[in-house]
């Protein structure tokens, strides 16, 4: 018996490719960027998402801080 490798990951089909990204945790959907050097506790159970097509990217990232507070 041979392992055979899964297919590829679907690329991202837009233009310019990856405009965004995003991951949905517990329904909430967060913007990301796949900038992380490792896996993140989160990145390594969520998957980041092109925002526009919906490509998946099974790298590191990390969350966007969106918080404006002002200190």
């Amino acid at each position: 018996m041979t392992d055979h490798p899964g297919p590829p990951p679907p690329a991202c089909a837009c233009l310019p490719a990856w405009p965004a990204m995003a991951t949905v945790i517990e329904g909430t959907a967060h913007p990301v960027v796949v900038l992380a050097p490792a896996h993140t506790p989160a990145s390594a159970l969520y998957l980041a998402r092109c925002a526009g097509c919906g490509a998946a990217d099974t790298g590191p990232w990390k969350r966007l801080n969106t918080s404006s507070r002002a200190a």
